[in-house]
């Protein structure tokens, strides 16, 4: 019986041996090495792949990077040329110390008027009161006699109601200046008696000094009024003066805000409060100011 190799079947005389097992082990070397070169090349290219993108992508964060600082930059630069009201104010502020702590008080009645009025101090300054009041009586007096010179068809109206005559300010201008001056004083006080009598109508009791000084809040809103109507005037506008409607608006506003604060009054009793007063105020003023034309006039 014919022997066969027990590896690959072949039949073999007797005493001889198969090579297949060296034939196999020589054919496989190469293909061995075939296999780890294909591995190792595979591998180098992925490699090379990877740090070639890895680059690519750090090289477009740095681009991307340099780009947006960039654009900070430039929008930086925007603003450091563009005007800012705010950058202005604090320059003026550093540049002059004195004027602007002098002013930050007033300039509070602007930003936070609703605060400021509310969180005032509950015992009244009587020179306050007295310089504010001094100074919208000046300022209004000057700001009448001032734009009585322009013409003003709407200024004239109103000098020829109140006066009877139109050539009262260009005749006798500062009789003029001292007579204004002390209607606008008498105004004041009319007005805050008003807020003291009225206050009775709603279970409260204003004092006259508290309902002073509501005035002299709406005074500061006045003196306002005359600088821009003084400014207009100067700008060559002829009725400039009907901007004081603009401020006995705002002056009504104040006044409603204090009072409902002050007297701790609901919206209604506030508003009903404020139109008694106003109105009162309305035929006292017209008494008042008939009663110091004739005295000023027999002198």
């Amino acid at each position: 019986m014919a022997k066969t190799c027990f590896y690959c079947g072949k039949e073999l005389e007797a005493g001889q041996r198969c090579s297949c097992r060296g034939s196999s082990k020589t054919q496989a070397a190469p293909e061995t090495a075939q296999a780890s070169a294909s591995a190792t090349t595979s591998s180098a290219s992925f490699q090379e792949a990877a740090s070639t993108g890895a680059f690519s992508e750090g090289s477009k964060k740095k681009k991307a990077k340099k780009e947006k600082t960039k654009q900070v930059w430039n929008e930086e630069r925007k603003a450091e040329t563009r005007f800012s009201f705010s950058k202005f104010i604090d320059q003026v502020r550093s540049s002059f110390p004195s004027i602007s702590k002098l002013m930050r008080p007033v300039m509070a009645y602007i930003w936070h008027p609703v605060t400021t009025i509310q969180n005032r101090s509950q015992v009244v300054s009587i020179p306050k009161v007295l310089l504010i009041n001094s100074l919208f009586a000046t300022l209004t007096s000057l700001m009448v006699i001032f734009t009585s010179f322009t013409d003003s068809p709407f200024l004239g109206m109103l000098i020829s109601l109140i006066f009877g005559k139109t050539d009262l300010f260009s005749d006798h201008p500062v009789m003029a200046f001292f007579v204004m001056s002390a209607i606008f004083w008498v105004c004041v006080l009319i007005l805050a008696l008003c807020f003291t009598w009225t206050s009775r109508l709603v279970n409260r009791k204003l004092p006259f000094l508290r309902a002073l000084d509501t005035v002299s809040i709406s005074s500061i809103y006045m003196c306002f009024a005359d600088i821009l109507i003084f400014l207009s005037v100067l700008f060559g506008s002829r009725g400039a003066f009907t901007l004081i409607f603009v401020a006995m608006v705002i002056m009504g506003i104040c006044h409603y805000v204090s009072v409902r604060h002050d007297l701790a009054l609901g919206d209604n009793s506030a508003f009903n409060m404020l139109v008694i007063s106003y109105l009162l105020f309305y035929f006292l003023a017209q008494l008042g100011v008939n009663i110091l034309i004739r005295i000023f006039v027999l002198f």
